[in-house]
This record gives C-alpha cells, structure tokens and sequence, in this order.
C-alpha cells in the first residue's frame, strides 16, 4: 500500500477512526525514537554502580532478621 492509497483509507474513515489512526501513528513515531539512555546496559546503569559500590555509613549496624521481626 502506498501513501495515496493510505491516504483514500483515512478519507473513507469517520473523523473518529480517522484521529485513533493519527495516534497510533505518533505512537509508532515515539516508540520508534526511544533509545536506552548513554546507549549502555543495565550493567553501566546508576543502579549497578550502587549495588557494586554501596553507601558506607559510620557506627551503622543492620538489625538481624529476628531483631527486625521482633519489632
């Protein structure tokens, strides 16, 4: 299908099937230009750095899991 005959579609079609089609199509635009941020993996992510370097803090000591229950 070429675009006149796109074109002809879209005349024949109410103006609200005509608009479901025009938002279908910005849709597939914004879809089609989304692409991962720095182009890297989830590995290069500001999570992973976290998870593999996490925040140390001074006199801090993690409850137990019993400890954490009985509260």
């Amino acid at each position: 299908m070429g675009f006149a005959e796109l074109i002809e579609n879209l005349h024949t079609l109410p103006e609200s099937k005509q608009a479901e089609v025009f938002d279908f199509a910005e849709f597939l635009v914004q879809k089609n230009q989304e692409k991962p941020q720095n182009g890297g993996t989830l590995a290069d992510s500001s999570l992973a750095e976290f998870i593999k370097n996490p925040l140390q803090m001074d006199q801090f000591t993690p409850l137990s899991r019993e400890e954490a229950n009985a509260r």
